[in-house]
């Protein structure tokens, strides 16, 4: 009989990418604070595809994010941080321009980590708006 060698893999590995990811969206979040934010939400097709691993190599969330970013500045110029959520209110990325810089700096939030993000952002207190 073959012998097989076994790798365990320690579930504090595991948690630890998790935790990384979740600390990294929360410094942004914490950068976020005291800045006048808008909630997007995405219509239907913008939230099937937000996901969508396309073939053809499209970025959809980039090229969503962009188009988010220049409707805001053209309506709404005050606003320095933006939550973009899907239609199922989780949010999907979040974006902010901080004083002095002439860019925005935006993050992806991964679907597993989306319920954490909504409940410490408070999302369920923002109504469900009309989509971009």
């Amino acid at each position: 009989m073959a012998e097989y060698k076994l790798r365990f893999t320690e579930e504090a590995q595991e948690s630890d990418g998790r935790q990384e990811t979740l600390d990294e969206l929360i410094k942004f979040m914490k950068e976020m604070e005291g800045l006048t934010m808008s909630v997007i939400t995405l219509d239907d097709e913008q939230s099937e595809n937000w996901d969508k691993d396309d073939k053809d190599d499209f970025d959809y969330q980039d090229y969503y994010g962009r188009e988010i970013i220049q409707q805001i500045q053209a309506q709404d110029p005050d606003t320095a941080c933006v939550v973009i959520r899907n239609t199922q209110q989780q949010p999907v990325a979040m974006a902010a321009k901080y004083p002095g810089d002439p860019g925005w700096q935006g993050i992806g939030i991964d679907i597993r980590l989306r319920t954490d993000i909504r409940n410490m952002i408070g999302l369920d207190d923002y109504e469900l708006e009309d989509p971009v």
